[in-house]
């Protein structure tokens, strides 16, 4: 059913949850599978506010990819006898819904699978949902995942 499968992941319990949907639906249907994170300097309040000099900046960005990396080296473990490979990908400005989607397309997946965390209130008004806002704009169709 489905030849080409994106799962985008982070460090929380629901991404666990859509990291072990997508290896479900990786070997049931014998799908390549690219395992991403994207790894975004806006969560630590960056871009020139947080940090004085741009040593420091760039040590902090090298420490979120770091980070990132880390995440897919372990992720990568659970895909055992599935055609399996891990993306490590840089928001530089942009949303991390705008990154994902763009790099599906890229791909060619016929399906991105990520985690709802469940956000409400004044936290989705604030923040928004990356899930829900890479279900408005992807080409592929989306599995939203909530922890189980």
């Amino acid at each position: 059913m489905y030849k080409k499968i994106m799962v985008a992941i982070d460090d929380s319990e629901t991404s666990r949850c859509a990291l072990a949907e997508a290896l479900h639906l990786a070997r049931t249907s014998d799908a390549k599978l690219y395992i991403t994170h994207v790894a975004d300097e806006t969560l630590m309040g960056m871009h020139g506010r947080t940090f004085s000099t741009s040593l420091n900046i760039d040590n902090a960005i090298k420490a979120i990819a770091d980070a990132g990396q880390k995440l897919l080296d372990e992720a990568i473990k659970d895909a055992e006898g599935i055609d399996a490979e891990t993306l490590l990908l840089e928001a530089r400005n942009r949303r991390v819904s705008e990154t994902l989607a763009d790099k599906a397309r890229e791909l060619g997946a016929d399906l991105i699978v990520i985690g709802r965390h469940g956000q409400r209130g004044i936290a989705k008004l604030i923040l928004g949902s990356v899930a829900e806002q890479l279900a408005k704009i992807a080409d592929a169709s989306v599995l939203l995942v909530r922890k189980h």
